[in-house]
């Protein structure tokens, strides 16, 4: 089977601050119309994770077939708050909304060789630790 080269993807933020949406591009400045690349008809998205998830599908389909490798990689967070714990839902939410998990593909490419990696945060499994690592 052919290696096909897979397009690097961009989510950017268009719109105004109070009305922000996102769009998929492509390398050659295309947008994704929710079935191609093309230079109009974006498809419209309300939140950063919704297009980066619609990215991560778009690349998987070149690779139709191939068993995924799998890791887990512990992400760390500290919350520090004079008014006393702060519920973990609301840490959750804050997280969810706040934070983007951002890979230089532009400089390193998808992957190693023609891998494509796909990272993502489920803030969903969020949970409380009694130790934390370093202290």
């Amino acid at each position: 089977m052919a290696k096909k080269q897979l397009p690097i993807l961009y989510v950017v933020q268009i719109g105004s601050e109070e009305f922000q949406r996102y769009v998929i591009e492509d390398q050659q400045d295309r947008v994704w119309t929710g079935e191609r690349f093309d230079s109009q008809g974006a498809a419209l998205f309300a939140r950063h994770n919704d297009a980066a998830i619609e990215a991560q599908a778009i690349l998987k389909k070149n690779f139709k077939g191939v068993e995924p490798q799998r890791f887990v990689v512990p992400l760390y967070v500290e919350v520090l708050s004079h008014a006393g714990p702060v519920p973990l839902a609301d840490v959750a939410e804050y997280l969810s909304r706040g934070s983007r998990l951002f890979l230089d593909t532009t400089e390193h490419g998808n992957g190693p060789g023609d891998a494509l990696v796909l990272p993502w945060i489920d803030w969903s499994r969020i949970k409380p630790i009694k130790e934390f690592p370093h202290d």
